[in-house]
């Protein structure tokens, strides 16, 4: 038995019921530490070499193994046995086991288990270690790309207006995935026949090519939902102002016909800043790459993989379907924020969605 641990028993014989309990419950971090420790031994010592260098090993993975009691030792060797010892190798493991503590610490994940079958981790069993790891990186890039762009756009709730008084509210329409959202129901329950807020529509880009369209949606509560003009797409064009109401007929309104400045004014009387707000953007160089590399449907596994979060929501906010090995990837991390988020974000476009993916969502198939 380790001394440290003969010397806290001893100890324990000699204190009062609360010390007593401190002190069996660090007996029991120590054996447990211990433990582990004599199991990734075990594990090193069959593949051969000198007790001193094995141990020298484990005191490398200890440096990165911050799990309480130090519970990922095991599992750890297993993996460098795995990937044979290469140096470039075990700076990825290194990498990888001191993600896994933080999301152990974070209650992110639950405790690894190694087994003849591999590596099991959320009730999810991965043959290897690079299946594991790329498990472990997805789950952290879901999560931290959830907890970044939730800093930037509001992620939990319905899209807030850009103005609003009134009984009148504006949101900004210069992002595609915004205009799916806004014409399948996101602003009055209701879904319209917008061409621009179509799923995987190519309309909005054409006329963001053809004349650097900026579009923005216009709710009146002061309207019932009859009267076309409860929603109008105000395009401030770079030739001027287009107007579509709930009919879809540009540049012919309900009560004002083809006369803007009259629809405008009503705006105004309501205290909408128009000149502020209606006006006309200018396609920028980031703005040109995005569509460059989202623009266009990719069922390929690996490209969709290496987006961050941000383009992941972007490509799928465009409405664009995913394969069933995209989607399938998605599903893996249903359980984080993150993972659930793109695949409400997914089901919301409104879209049929192929047969077998559907299944998966009804529970169907695991």
């Amino acid at each position: 038995m380790d001394e440290r641990v003969k010397r806290l028993l001893y100890l324990s014989e000699y204190t009062n019921r609360k010390d007593k309990k401190v002190i069996l419950e660090t007996v029991d971090s120590l054996y447990e530490s211990k433990q582990t420790e004599q199991q990734a031994f075990n594990m090193l010592k069959k593949r051969g070499g000198e007790d001193k260098q094995i141990n020298d090993t484990i005191n490398y993975f200890k440096t990165f193994d911050n799990s309480k009691n130090q519970i990922l030792l095991p599992i750890i060797a297993k993996a460098y046995l795995e990937i044979g010892g290469v140096t470039g190798n075990i700076n990825d493991l290194k990498t990888l086991f001191t993600t896994v503590s933080e999301m152990l610490e974070a209650n992110k994940i639950s405790t690894p288990q190694i087994t003849n079958a591999g590596y099991i981790v959320n009730n999810k069993t991965f043959p290897t270690y690079l299946r594991f790891a790329e498990f472990i990186h997805g789950l952290e890039g879901m999560s931290k790309g959830h907890a970044e762009w939730k800093g930037k756009i509001n992620l939990e709730t319905d899209e807030p207006p850009i103005f609003e008084g009134n009984g009148i509210k504006v949101y900004d329409g210069n992002d595609v995935g915004k205009c799916i959202k806004y014409t399948t129901g996101g602003l009055t329950g209701k879904h319209y026949g917008f061409c621009i807020g179509q799923p995987a529509n190519t309309m909005w880009q054409s006329y963001r090519d053809t004349k650097t369209s900026t579009f923005h949606y216009v709710i009146d509560e002061n309207r019932e939902l009859s009267d076309p003009l409860h929603i109008v797409v105000v395009d401030a064009t770079q030739h001027g102002i287009e107007l579509t109401d709930a009919d879809n007929s540009t540049g012919h309104i309900a009560e004002y016909g083809e006369d803007a400045n009259g629809y405008l004014n009503y705006l105004k009387s309501k205290g909408v800043p128009v000149d502020k707000l209606f006006v006309n953007q200018p396609k920028t160089d980031t703005e040109k790459a995005e569509t460059e590399k989202l623009g266009k449907g990719n069922p390929d596994m690996d490209w969709f993989k290496k987006l961050s979060f941000e383009e992941k929501s972007k490509y799928v906010g465009r409405g664009h379907l995913l394969s069933d090995d995209q989607f399938k990837y998605l599903w893996n991390f249903k359980n984080d924020k993150g993972g659930y988020h793109l695949l409400h974000q997914y089901v919301d476009t409104g879209q049929a969605i192929p047969e077998e993916q559907f299944k998966i969502l009804v529970g169907e198939e695991d």
